[in-house]
């Protein structure tokens, strides 16, 4: 049975169910001190065994979601009850009392659970409200006759002159017309029709 004793401010697991102390690298572990909190991921680096450098008792040494190591003692870590299914330790990681207590110890603000026949959602409005509101609502429609916008202005739109239905410039006039040939013809008299500008006279 898995259990769970406090010595201080370390969390330790007591009486481990032997299928929960077979692991190896890489597998998911649960540490003691994040016991109700199932959600986090680790998984164990290696074991340090007794009387290692700086492990003078041995124990695990874990990798969180973050990718930092984390270092426990050999009675701190056990394999994540769901890699093995382990039905009975998964329902005592459930308990609500106890994983709001461990929220509360380390700091964290608990989830807050769902209640009940609680309505979602802007409150209702009070009837003098919603009466006052109605009114001023029908006073607006007497106001604008039902249109909704921005009212009219009072300035009388441009009329569009007549062009018999045709569009771009209007038709010369006959007058127009000979004009422009005369002019045409004393041009053409003066350059004897070439084009351009005249040649230089060299010297």
């Amino acid at each position: 049975m898995v259990g769970g004793e406090q010595c201080g401010t370390v969390k330790r697991y007591a009486d481990i169910e032997p299928e929960l102390s077979v692991f190896k690298p890489h597998d998911r572990v649960l540490p003691a001190p994040y016991f109700y909190e199932g959600r986090l991921f680790f998984s164990l680096i290696r074991q340090r065994e007794a009387g290692e450098p700086g492990w003078p008792e041995g124990g695990y040494e874990v990798r969180d979601a973050s990718g930092a190591s984390r270092c426990f003692g050999l009675d701190q870590v056990i394999i994540h009850p769901s890699v093995i299914k382990h039905k009975k330790t998964l329902r005592m990681m459930n308990r609500s009392d106890e994983r709001e207590a461990a929220t509360l110890a380390r700091g964290m603000k608990p989830k807050k659970e769902k209640v009940e026949g609680a309505r979602r959602g802007r409150p209702a409005l009070d009837p003098e409200v919603r009466l006052a509101r109605e009114a001023e609502k029908v006073a607006r429609g007497e106001r604008s006759g039902g249109k909704r916008g921005r009212p009219a202005s009072g300035v009388t739109p441009k009329t569009s002159k007549p062009t018999g239905g045709k569009r771009g410039r209007p038709s010369l006039t006959s007058e127009m017309i000979s004009s422009r040939a005369a002019q045409k013809a004393l041009v053409k008299a003066r350059t004897g029709g070439r084009r351009g500008r005249p040649k230089a006279i060299k010297r």
